[in-house]
């Protein structure tokens, strides 16, 4: 994981913020705010729901079938997660259907998402692919970072063992390696390119967890459902 690796160590001091931001200790120790974990689901689902449309349209900038049909398979996991998200998990938040329907984005989680789009707008595999990866690696990471720690709110708790089960963690493995064959295949430029792209959306993690914490919405909007 040359390349990877090389973008991994140069977004470290963002990295190691989000990791250990206030919102996610608060994940871990239980002393989140339920508003704040709320308003963090309702921008998580938004964010995701582009994030599969820039998986979709970096499908079609690639040729080789291996890599469609894992991207297939990332597509269908994606799928599963939202079906379970949206029968167990949201109701159990206090989520309700039609608060999915109608949230609307924060500044920060329109901002990640126009940056990814303007990732793919690039035409290029690799440069798409460079920016989605920080958010499935961070997650792993906290996963890792916290496995051993037990959350006191079973909520908190559930979520963050998803991101140390073998299954995620074995699914990040297999991003960062489209990404690191796609540094390899790609010319100096297409390169920087997805450096850069992978550098931004580090950044956004903060962005997008200091929005949760700060529970952000635009000026003048009271809530995220309206």
């Amino acid at each position: 994981m040359e390349f990877v690796k090389i973008w991994e160590e140069e977004a470290n001091d963002v990295w190691q913020e989000s990791l250990k931001h206030p919102f996610v200790q608060g994940l871990v120790d239980g002393t989140l705010e339920e508003d704040k974990f709320i308003h963090y689901l309702l921008q998580d689902y938004y964010y995701l729901t582009h994030f599969v449309r820039v998986i979709k349209l970096a499908k079609r900038q690639v040729c080789d079938p291996k890599i469609k049909k894992e991207l297939n398979q990332v597509l269908g996991r994606l799928s599963a997660s939202e079906l379970s998200m949206r029968q167990t998990f949201y109701p159990r938040a206090g989520i309700k259907e039609q608060n999915l329907l109608v949230v609307q984005p924060s500044p920060a989680a329109y901002h990640y998402t126009s940056h990814l789009y303007r990732s793919a707008f690039a035409d290029e595999f690799g440069v798409t692919m460079a920016s989605l990866l920080p958010c499935y690696a961070l997650y792993a990471d906290m996963g890792n970072l916290y496995a051993k720690e037990k959350s006191p709110n079973p909520l908190y708790q559930e979520l963050l063992t998803s991101y140390s089960a073998d299954e995620y963690q074995a699914a990040v493995f297999l991003q960062k390696e489209l990404v690191e064959n796609a540094a390899q295949d790609a010319d100096k430029k297409v390169r920087e390119q997805m450096r850069k792209s992978f550098l931004i959306s580090a950044e956004l993690e903060v962005e997008f967890f200091d929005m949760a914490f700060q529970k952000q919405l635009w000026r003048g909007v009271k809530n995220a459902t309206i």
